[in-house]
C-alpha cells in the first residue's frame, strides 16, 4: 500500500491551468506536476470534470476537454463517481452547519472526500474553511 498523500482536486484548479490563468496559473501547474512526479495522487470526482467542462464549453474552448481527458487518463488522479449518498450527506451538511445553497457542489465536494476519507483539497474556494475537517491548500 502506497504512503502517497492523497488530495483531493477542485474545480477551480483545474481550470486555472487549462484557461492559464495569469494569477493562478503557476500554482495550479506545480499541483500538477507534484502529482505527474508522484509526489502525492490526486482524486477529484465525476461532479468536478463536469464542472470544468462547463466553464470551459461557457468560456468557449470546448475543444480543451479532449485534452484534460487524455491527460487525466496518463496521470494518478482517481476519478469518483458521485453517487445520490453524497447528495443525501450534503444535504444533512448544509443544515447542521446551516450554510447556504450556494455551497451545494462544495458540500457535495465534502461528501465525497468524506466517504473517501481524503482530509485536503487543492481549490482557491475559501468556502471549504467553512467545512471542519477538511483543510484547503492553494500555495
Amino acid at each position: 500500500m502506497s504512503n502517497l498523500k492523497i488530495r483531493f482536486i477542485d474545480s477551480n484548479v483545474f481550470v486555472y491551468l487549462l484557461l492559464k490563468d495569469p494569477r493562478y496559473g503557476k500554482t495550479s501547474l506545480q499541483i500538477f506536476e507534484r502529482i505527474e512526479r508522484g509526489e502525492e495522487k490526486g482524486l477529484t470526482s465525476t461532479l468536478v470534470l463536469s464542472q470544468v467542462f462547463a466553464h470551459l464549453i461557457r468560456r468557449g474552448k470546448g475543444e480543451v476537454i479532449e485534452k484534460l481527458y487524455e491527460y487525466l487518463n496518463e496521470v494518478p488522479i482517481d476519478i469518483i463517481d458521485t453517487r445520490y449518498e453524497d447528495f443525501k450527506k450534503a444535504l444533512e451538511l448544509r443544515k447542521e452547519k446551516k450554510l447556504a445553497w450556494e455551497m451545494w457542489d462544495d458540500l457535495v465536494i465534502v461528501s465525497q472526500m468524506m466517504r473517501t476519507k481524503v482530509k485536503e483539497i487543492y481549490s482557491n474556494d475559501k468556502d471549504f474553511d467553512k467545512m471542519p475537517g477538511v483543510k484547503r491548500i492553494f500555495m
